[in-house]
């Protein structure tokens, strides 16, 4: 690599000795694999990647004959709902109201700026240090969300297996076919839960809970939430109609129950024949539940489970 670190200076190669703020220092016994640089509204970051083969690999606990499940269930009023019945609050960091108003009077700021200009490049950065500040906001608060639900007791944490870039696709335009003008298919109104989505950040949550968990031993499995707001727990009838809103209420049988919550149970259950089925059929025999979450190919990977772990392992 040839990467060097000496107090508050570090080595980079093709540019040389330069001063930086050592905010987290090298243990010993620890060697440079990797330096990634990146510049920011603010200032320029270097992260350096380190590692140590004397510390042991991270192993899955074992589950036993009766494990602990617990599903999870991602939203947008709240950020998730937890198949014990607890809720975390989704703060909207940039779709709430004071953020918006910021938002919309800086952006403006730059476009009565002359084009070009001094001015306009400096209100262009404020704009982009906005950007900034919320994105360490959410990543400071997906974080604490992921360590609250890890550090709970269970064995196994199921979440869902979000198609995200296709639920933010482009409604499909609509034209009269003897006019040949547009008609209205609803994107207008897709776009508020566009930003709400991309808002929420379920991906890079998702990754959070991944990560803590392998540190801990503990299995995330990725579930199909297909029709899991909809599908009654009492006798398993799926409609459209049993949903209301937040409340759910059977057609069917008349079983009422918190939607998202409701949801979340369903996500658990379908875990639960994953962790309990043989784990080498899991994409032929579980229709409703598809795959477990992704593992590296290397011998420690960085996200994600430990690799070359399997569930049905984990069980004996």
């Amino acid at each position: 690599m040839g990467v060097k670190i000496k107090g508050n200076k570090i080595y980079l190669p093709k540019l040389g000795w330069m001063r930086f703020y050592n905010s987290r220092s090298i243990p010993d016994g620890f060697t440079i694999k990797a330096c990634t640089v990146r510049k920011r509204q603010n200032s320029w970051y270097v992260s350096v990647r380190i590692e140590n083969t004397s510390v042991p690999d991270y192993s899955p606990k074992s589950l036993g004959s009766n494990p602990k499940v617990i599903g999870c269930d991602l939203g947008i009023t709240k950020l998730v709902h937890l198949s014990d019945g607890y809720q975390i609050e989704n703060p909207k960091f940039l779709t709430n109201k004071k953020a918006k108003r910021t938002l919309k009077i800086r952006q403006r700021r730059v476009s009565c700026k002359v084009k070009g200009s001094k001015k306009r490049k400096k209100a262009a950065i404020r704009v982009g240090r906005f950007y900034q500040k919320v994105s360490d906001k959410r990543q400071a608060y997906q974080w604490k969300t992921a360590n609250k639900i890890v550090s709970r007791n269970v064995d196994v944490i199921a979440i869902e297996d979000l198609n995200i870039s296709g639920m933010m696709r482009r409604c499909q335009a609509k034209s009269d076919g003897k006019t040949g003008i547009f008609l209205k298919n609803g994107q207008s109104r897709k776009k508020g839960l566009n930003r709400a989505i991309s808002d929420a950040s379920w991906g890079d949550l998702g990754l959070k809970i991944e990560y803590l968990a392998a540190k801990q031993g503990k299995i995330v499995i990725k579930v199909n939430p297909k029709h899991s707001s909809q599908e009654g727990r009492s006798c398993g009838y799926i409609d459209k109609s049993n949903r209301d809103g937040e409340k759910f209420i059977c057609v069917e049988c008349g079983y009422h129950e918190h939607v998202d919550i409701g949801a979340a149970k369903t996500i658990r259950d379908r875990a639960l024949k994953i962790v309990r089925g043989d784990s080498a059929k899991l994409g032929v025999t579980n229709l409703n539940a598809q795959k477990i979450s992704p593992r590296s190919s290397s011998k420690r990977g960085e996200f994600g489970n430990p690799s070359n772990r399997d569930i049905k392992n984990a069980i004996s």
